[in-house]
């Protein structure tokens, strides 16, 4: 089978690059341009007519969902699978709706991310051998069944989901105001070390964000707030 091309449209550069990575580490796939605006990215799909698109919600100029009911009402072959931190169920609903492959929630994990690729062009395949479908080729493809591992394998090495979990509730509860690694490590029962660790996870996978705030003395303290 040809090689399935692949747009990303991230807004935040190191995110994007994270994917690019874990994109051209699967068999059979080439990313052909990383977007980082609704614009950008509109430009580039109706230009390149990429196999599948990578795509966040959030944007500075726009929102994701209107991209993609864009794409759709475009009438382009173009699939998409939605990559993103929201958790809120309108989001969900709006992109089956829209037909997404998948709908994958940050922080992303190879592992997972992995599974959707490889289910995406074993799709493809199947869809490129058939010139007429059955009813059990229909069940097979619409329903596949999706292998799945134990969050234990999913994360990398140092990180529980029970605490991942944890620190993730709180700072979906603390919002845009902020909180301190000794504070939030306080709050959950884990020191301010291993604290740090899940928050600086939940930074390189594109879910907070962190601050220097140095306070009334100058001392500069590291804040985590949500994006």
């Amino acid at each position: 089978m040809k090689t399935i091309t692949t747009l990303i449209v991230e807004d935040d550069e190191k995110i994007a690059e994270i994917q690019r990575i874990f994109t051209e580490k699967i068999e059979g796939y080439s990313v052909i341009g990383i977007a980082h605006t609704i614009h950008e990215a509109s430009e580039m799909i109706r230009i390149l007519e990429p196999d599948l698109v990578l795509l966040d919600i959030f944007f500075p100029d726009g929102n994701g969902i209107d991209l993609l009911w864009k794409i759709r009402s475009d009438n382009t072959r173009t699939d998409v699978v939605l990559i993103t931190a929201a958790k809120e169920v309108e989001f969900f609903e709006e992109g089956m709706r829209g037909g997404v492959f998948d709908y994958i929630l940050k922080p992303l994990v190879f592992n997972r991310f992995a599974a959707t690729l490889e289910k995406y062009r074993s799709h493809k395949e199947k869809l490129t051998r058939m010139q007429k479908v059955s009813q059990r080729d229909v069940d097979r493809l619409m329903h596949q069944a999706t292998k799945t591992s134990s969050p234990k394998d999913e994360l990398p090495k140092g990180i529980d989901p029970i605490t991942l979990e944890k620190i993730t509730g709180l700072m979906e509860d603390i919002g845009k105001n902020g909180i301190s690694a000794e504070k939030a490590g306080l709050t959950i029962g884990v020191s301010r070390t291993t604290s740090r660790r899940y928050l600086e996870y939940l930074v390189s996978s594109g879910v907070i964000v962190a601050d220097l705030d140095y306070g009334t003395q100058g001392r500069p303290e590291r804040l985590y707030r949500v994006k």
